[in-house]
């Protein structure tokens, strides 16, 4: 297996320079560092680097952001090293650790063509208060919208196969949403993801990081959460066909057949027209899934009519017991309804719309 190195690095100090040998000391070969826009000041940071035959560096002219920087990375591989078998990024300012480094490419070659995550304990003392509240929460966002299940979100220490590096080097985003992105597209292509212990290291309290509080986290959740914003957008727009198909029926049979026969014909068609309509949405736009119509239509409607036939249980099983009516049967049924909303977001995510291919 021969690995590189991915070091996206902006104004660096000597912590860089005693990262870098440490690399270099511990066998490693392949160093591309990315010299993100730095101030002209700190130059001799990367021509001191520069200086070892197993350092490249590549350059941004101006500051761009760590993921324009790892796309750099990804891309100078995919074109001129089809030798790399393997790219294990991190950050350059020492807060990984070689060791844990190594401990991620041997979990690589137990698990060759998955992506490994070096993921942090955040219940450990040392981490700061602010990083430890924003990674739990960031946790459960991550796997509620895209059922990416890790206990440390925010780390940069992964190893990504040279099969991601092309399609990496092209995904959206320029800063730390980037990252999010490359989660998403793992999932999305169904690569396996296996997340290990590494060692904990913050110096200085994380002083030296870029990211942005509030900036960088706005991107992020916004990236993590589009999908459910998509699937709501989705639901809206199904609805309003619903409405619009009743209405144009309810106008066209008027006077023609019976209340009860014309409210049946009417929901029936809205509601065939209606759902049709939602699953061409959530299966293009919302999931974008590349598996077959029939699979994933028969898997739809069963959904449909389970949640149908649960909302009518569910909202019958709380009005009795509960012995309410009027307003308050609305209530239950809207509580009950928006429960099975989430609900069948996350089973067309992970069972209707899951790529299999």
């Amino acid at each position: 297996m021969k690995p590189a190195v991915i070091l996206p690095v902006l104004n660096p100090d000597e912590k860089f320079t005693i990262f870098v040998k440490n690399l270099i000391e511990s066998g490693f070969e392949d160093i591309v560092v990315v010299n993100d826009g730095s101030s002209a000041e700190y130059d001799h940071f990367y021509d001191e680097a520069a200086e070892n035959p197993q350092v490249t560096v590549l350059k941004h002219e101006v500051n761009k952001g760590k993921g324009a920087a790892l796309k750099t990375a990804f891309g100078y591989l995919a074109d001129n090293r089809i030798d790399i078998d393997v790219a294990i990024t991190c950050d350059g300012d020492g807060q990984h650790s070689v060791a844990s480094m190594k401990d991620c490419l041997q979990a690589f070659e137990e698990h060759p063509d998955s992506v490994i995550i070096g993921g942090r304990d955040f219940d450990d003392k040392n981490i700061p208060a602010r990083s430890r509240f924003g990674n739990k929460v960031s946790s459960f966002v991550y796997k509620f919208a895209c059922g990416i299940k890790l206990k440390d979100t925010q780390t940069g220490l992964r190893v990504i196969p040279a099969k991601c590096f092309e399609s990496f080097s092209k995904l959206k985003g320029d800063r730390y949403e980037y990252e999010t992105n490359m989660l998403i597209e793992i999932v999305n292509r169904n690569i396996p993801y296996y997340e290990i212990p590494i060692e904990t290291i913050y110096i200085d309290d994380n002083a030296s990081s870029h990211f942005n509080a509030f900036k960088d986290s706005a991107k992020i959740y916004g990236v993590i959460l589009r999908y459910f914003i998509k699937f709501i957008i989705s639901s809206i727009a199904s609805w309003g066909v619903d409405i619009g198909v009743y209405a144009i029926l309810e106008f066209a049979l008027q006077n023609r057949m019976d209340l009860g026969t014309r409210v049946l014909i009417c929901t029936i068609a809205s509601r065939v027209v209606s759902s049709i309509f939602n699953y061409i949405l959530n299966r293009k736009g919302v999931f974008k899934s590349v598996d077959n119509v029939r699979s994933t239509a028969t898997k739809y409607y069963i959904l449909a009519i389970c949640q149908m036939g649960a909302s009518y249980g569910l909202v019958y099983f709380f009005t009795h017991i509960l012995k309410v009516g009027g307003v308050l049967e609305l209530i239950v049924k809207c509580v009950v309804d928006l429960c099975l909303f989430i609900f069948s977001y996350n089973i067309q995510r992970r069972w209707v719309f899951k790529n299999k291919k």
